[in-house]
């Protein structure tokens, strides 16, 4: 079944009010096997509004419309929906007596205003608000059904879920969706598209694609059917994925990278410490997010000038003299001081130039050198040279999230270069 998601306010067309009644409506559609098709944004306009429902209804089977419900004289949802499917807009018995009931249980006198959301388009059904005064709309025109709910968030959510929800559960005839996530660090999403590409085909179910939030690329699984159907089909083509990818795949669902670090370190009873140029304190601040995390980070520094790196990590002025704050050189010194001092399992040291200024061709923005120290240190110790695109916050994020994904792979015995892409 295809839907299609209409959303009404000039709160929500000027930015001043972030959509989420969308992006939680989509959810419930996609958990019911439902083809979200599209999703429309129109502000306080009747001709605008009647408009976006008069195109909408031949493209979808449900036409879910939330906003324009109250009182005043910008709610124009009700009278939208009637002229679109050119009806007269009635009064509703019921759910006029809902609202005298609603003021004189709160002892405040009704205007004449919120009778108005007793209206309905003459074929119509009104639909009993729990949480407020503007009672839903259930409306059809042809073979679309037409719900139609308050903008309040917790209304909508309380409306969608008492009287829509087993209407579409009922007409999704017993199909729903399930979505597994999968997540990857330390490799691009073209670099992942490509290893997975066979998989992305558009119209398989299961279907499988990827996202990126915050350098972290997720590959999302939807398979859809029957309820004792999907959970095989997921397992199945979850199975592929990882086969496919590996060690780089960190967790399911909703873990986070830190996450996961941390919890290893606790498990294993082990310690790191930090040592941070360019990231300036990133790390150890994602070391330290979780409850718990004091029994495993030991010490952090940030030694952003050259004099902090000798004063504080006892670093050779000469080395970096020689080598250069940001180089191989440099990186791996930090750790394996940061470790020794701090007497930790395991260490990171990071040096970068994050800009936007102080590049160069030899040594350009975006360049940051990550060294991870462990327990066999001095030999155990490996040095990655990475080049990140992007803004400052960017380069800093990304090269924090790489060396967790370097210490996850060392903690798992395994080796960074033979795991990641070039």
């Amino acid at each position: 079944m295809n839907a299609i998601i209409l959303s009404i306010g000039d709160e929500l067309t000027s930015g001043l009010t972030i959509n989420s009644n969308a992006a939680w409506l989509g959810q419930q559609l996609s958990t019911l096997g439902m083809n979200c098709r599209l999703q429309l944004t129109v502000g306080d306009d009747q001709a605008a509004i009647v408009s976006a429902i008069k195109q909408s209804i031949p493209h979808c089977d449900v036409l879910l419309i939330s906003g324009g419900l109250g009182p005043t004289e910008d709610d124009l949802t009700r009278g939208s929906v009637a002229e679109a499917l050119d009806e007269p807009l009635v009064q509703d018995p019921s759910a006029l007596h809902d609202l005298e009931f609603f003021f004189e249980r709160i002892k405040r006198t009704m205007t004449d205003n919120n009778r108005l959301q007793a209206m309905r388009p003459r074929s119509a059904s009104c639909v009993k608000n729990s949480c407020g005064t503007a009672p839903g709309i259930i409306a059809r025109s042809g073979s679309t059904q037409i719900f139609v709910m308050p903008g309040v968030p917790k209304e909508m959510k309380a409306m969608f879920e008492q009287s829509y929800l087993p209407l579409l559960q009922a007409a999704a005839g017993g199909v729903v969706r399930q979505i597994a996530k999968l997540n990857i660090s330390g490799a691009g999403e073209s670099w992942i598209g490509a290893q997975i590409a066979d998989l992305m085909k558009r119209g398989a179910n299961p279907a499988v694609g990827t996202t990126v939030h915050d350098g972290i690329v997720s590959v999302r699984i939807y398979a859809t059917g029957r309820r004792d159907q999907v959970t095989a089909m997921i397992a199945e083509k979850t199975a592929v994925v990882r086969q496919r990818l590996g060690a780089l795949i960190f967790s399911s669902d909703e873990i986070t990278l830190d996450a996961v670090v941390t919890q290893h370190l606790l498990q294993h009873h082990q310690t790191i410490a930090t040592a941070e140029s360019c990231t300036g304190g990133m790390v150890a601040m994602m070391l330290t997010n979780f409850p718990g995390s004091s029994k495993c980070f030991k010490q952090g520094w940030v030694t952003y000038s050259n004099e902090s790196k000798a004063t504080e990590l006892h670093i050779n002025p000469e080395l970096i003299k020689t080598y250069g704050a940001v180089s191989r050189e440099v990186a791996g010194t930090m750790a394996t001081q940061a470790r020794k001092q701090a007497q930790a399992t395991w260490a990171i040291g990071i040096t970068g130039i994050a800009g936007p200024d102080c590049g160069s061709p030899e040594k350009p923005v975006g360049l940051v050198y990550i060294s991870i120290a462990g327990p066999q240190s001095p030999d155990d110790l490996y040095i990655r040279a990475c080049h990140f695109s992007g803004d400052r916050h960017s380069i800093r994020l990304r090269s924090s999230q790489m060396a967790l994904t370097l210490l996850r792979l060392k903690l798992l015995g395994l080796d960074p270069a033979a795991i990641l892409p070039p």
